[in-house]
């Protein structure tokens, strides 16, 4: 009786997955984040939430040792169960302690974690990009994850949360961002340690529509062209800049960071002031790209084009991509109903589409767009515009994202064709 009602209760959790993926597939991903008030925190509380980060931090420090002690320790043998462990006191001495506060299911997750990052470093190696490397022993832990909702962690209304190992309910900030959205599912959760407090991170699946505009105005299409030198070119002309520098501040804080004995307190609380100057930093980044997607999607449909930043930020432009905003906008762009992607290998630049003609001789300086038909703009402007009628005329989806270039001119100049004036050696505009 006991083995049939095991089988019949893994086939419900089966079952019950299988309905959950099927319905998220229909459904958009999203991360919201909400801060624990921690002058509201009692004084059990405080120590519940300190305790489970250095648990965390015991934890994966005995599972690295446990797997240097022999070749057979190997990560996916350990148990998980095992509660009693050994740390290292000040003195290089085993200390015996005991994990109270860090559940379960979150040991599990951080097993996870490190066999993500071995899977990581064996594919760099494989790719040549990385000789050797080894998980190394942590100085702090500052994620604690949290799977199940309903068990691990719970809702209980829009200003309080409750999570497993932490007794009593926690008053937070910023619940009411997805609290109130109709149809939302609240999946996993992360307890997150920063310089500014503790924070908690939900993912949540909305329906699609939710993210949809309802003004019911008509929406015009706006190519943006990402830069270097501007970082945000609009199809319209309007240029956006956005970039957050190092403050001055920071460097102060850094220098006396850097004159700090190592392993001193006095050094720890200069890093603590570092971290935390990096997280204000941080947040204007966020904020600025909050009201750039919000602005740019607010009426309009967007083109971009699936810009490589992360070849940007390696080459000659680290710094650009490193203050600026780029990443921030194009990954809340993708997230957005909006906003129409375009391949990489589509022409937005080099293209002239008053002629047709490729120009391959394009040099990076070069910042005004020239052509023997007649064009003449900047080069950001002439690329935004460039996209806004690719899209339009050339852009349908799947079938054209890996199209070769004898491909790309031919449906080109078909186009052309089509609405090419009479006078041929009349001058005129780029974009009709």
């Amino acid at each position: 009786m006991d083995e049939e009602r095991r089988l019949a209760k893994n086939k419900l959790i089966s079952l019950s997955k299988k309905e959950t993926l099927l319905r998220h597939e229909n459904m958009v991903t999203k991360t919201y984040e909400v801060k624990i008030q921690e002058n509201k925190l009692r004084k059990r509380q405080r120590e519940d939430v300190e305790r489970i980060f250095l648990e965390a931090k015991w934890y994966k420090n005995y599972i690295l040792n446990w797997m240097n002690e022999s070749k057979n320790n190997k990560l996916s043998k350990f148990n998980t169960k095992i509660t009693q462990i050994t740390k290292k006191d000040k003195d290089m001495n085993d200390v015996a302690v005991e994990i109270k506060r860090l559940p379960a299911q979150s040991r599990q997750c951080l097993i996870s974690r490190m066999v993500a990052n071995l899977r990581t470093m064996a594919t760099l190696r494989k790719r040549g990009l990385q000789k050797h490397g080894k998980l190394k022993f942590s100085k702090e832990e500052t994620a604690i994850d949290y799977k199940q909702i309903g068990n691990s962690h719970k809702i209980i209304n829009k200003k309080r949360i409750r999570l497993q190992g932490i007794k009593g309910d926690l008053l937070v900030n910023g619940l009411e961002q997805f609290y109130n959205i109709p149809g939302v599912e609240v999946a996993n959760a992360r307890l997150l340690h920063r310089a500014t407090g503790y924070f908690v991170q939900f993912v949540c699946f909305l329906p699609k529509q939710e993210l949809q505009d309802s003004s019911g105005e008509e929406k015009k299409i706006v190519g943006v062209d990402f830069g270097c030198q501007t970082a945000f070119t609009l199809s319209t002309g309007e240029k956006i800049s956005a970039s957050v520098p190092e403050s001055e501040r920071l460097k102060k804080l850094q220098r006396d960071f850097s004159r700090k004995q190592k392993g001193s307190k006095n050094r720890e609380r200069a890093g603590l002031k570092v971290r935390k100057e990096y997280q204000k930093i941080t947040n204007r980044k966020n904020d600025m790209a909050n009201k750039i997607v919000h602005n740019l999607t607010k009426n309009s449909i967007v083109v971009i084009q699936d810009e490589q930043l992360k070849a940007w930020q390696s080459g000659n432009h680290s710094k650009a991509v490193q203050y600026g905003v780029l990443g921030r906008v194009k990954a809340k762009l993708k997230l957005h109903n909006n906003v129409v992607i375009l391949p990489k290998n589509y022409p937005t630049t080099k293209l002239c589409t008053n002629c047709g003609k490729w120009h391959d001789n394009l040099k990076l300086w070069n910042r005004t767009f020239k052509c023997k038909c007649g064009v003449e703009e900047d080069r950001d402007i002439h690329a935004a515009q460039n996209m806004v009628w690719l899209y339009e005329h050339i852009y349908v989806g799947a079938e054209h994202t890996k199209l070769k270039r004898v491909e790309m001119e031919s449906l080109v100049k078909g186009v052309l064709k089509r609405w090419r004036p009479n006078s041929v050696g009349e001058a005129r505009s780029c974009h009709p």
